[in-house]
């Protein structure tokens, strides 16, 4: 209720004062970060995963290459003023600050350890190192401009120490939307406990079986983007619609219904992934 969220934003442009904290770093909190610093604001970053450093073969567990891009001329060497990124954090509490604005509280988790993909065609933002470096130098008053173009990324403190972030401002609220699944069929699912630590499509999953049932109310299915299991998402279409096969094939077997030749014809078009080991979070490249 502290918060404004990124969706009630027309204009970035024309929100009061010189900066704001923003609270999430996928899409929409990158997004947020990047408009803020075109229209001149401070941008600090407060996000549980640190997205622009992450490199996987899953490409809805990453920044799509537009906002890497976007992100990257925001933090370039000349571009004032850069967005300050702060992760892992996890953001415990907005509350109003005795002296006025608002203190955003955070604990650091774990630090991440994101690895380059083989082939290297993406380059991770700035390596751990080099943003301590430059972090150290900035902080014991000494010389920061050899590190000037590595951007403007804080390293992490101590697993569990807490960072208060103060502003003037409501911090912008930019961890995504309540899903279609919990807002209108939240009593016929079991979703995953909020304190899991769960990343980007996978927050707040439904818990399903393994041909797509709710865990919760037998009979009840889930088709779409919201289907994950484990640690594989299946929010693309090219994914999803891998899966439209084996909810069908439940329901009429249920029925009593013969499906082997349906699930055959299916498999020769690679439209009925029962198989999740070969996905290897890519859910559907195999």
């Amino acid at each position: 209720e502290l918060c404004l969220h990124n969706s009630r934003v027309s204009s970035w442009a024309s929100l009061d004062g010189d900066e704001r904290v923003v609270i999430g770093g996928y899409e929409s909190g990158v997004d947020a970060a990047v408009n803020l610093a075109k229209a001149g604001k401070q941008a600090t970053v407060l996000a549980s995963t640190a997205t622009w450093n992450v490199q996987t073969v899953d490409p809805s567990s990453e920044l799509a290459p537009y906002t890497a891009d976007r992100l990257r001329e925001v933090t370039a060497e000349g571009f004032s003023p850069s967005p300050k990124l702060l992760a892992p954090l996890r953001v415990q509490r907005v509350e109003r600050a005795p002296e006025g604005g608002f203190n955003v509280v955070a604990a650091w988790k774990a630090a991440d350890n994101p690895l380059p993909l083989p082939d290297g065609l993406r380059k991770p933002f700035v390596t751990r190192a080099e943003s301590t470096a430059r972090w150290l130098a900035e902080q014991e008053g000494g010389d920061a401009a050899p590190f000037a173009s590595l951007g403007t990324i804080t390293p992490p403190g101590a697993e569990g120490s807490e960072v208060v972030v103060h502003t003037a401002q409501p911090p912008v609220l930019c961890t995504g939307f309540e899903g279609s699944v919990a807002s209108v069929a939240r009593n016929l699912f079991a979703f995953a406990d909020e304190a899991d630590e769960a990343k980007g499509c996978l927050c707040g999953a439904a818990m399903l079986t393994d041909d797509d049932e709710s865990t919760a109310v037998p009979g009840v299915f889930l088709v779409g983007p919201s289907v994950s299991h484990g640690d594989l998402s299946f929010c693309f279409v090219y994914k999803f619609r891998q899966r439209f096969g084996i909810v069908a094939d439940k329901i009429c077997r249920g029925l009593g219904r013969d499906t082997a030749a349906a699930v055959a014809e299916c498999r020769k078009t690679n439209m009925y992934l029962d198989d999740l080991s070969c996905c290897v979070g890519s859910c559907g490249t195999c």
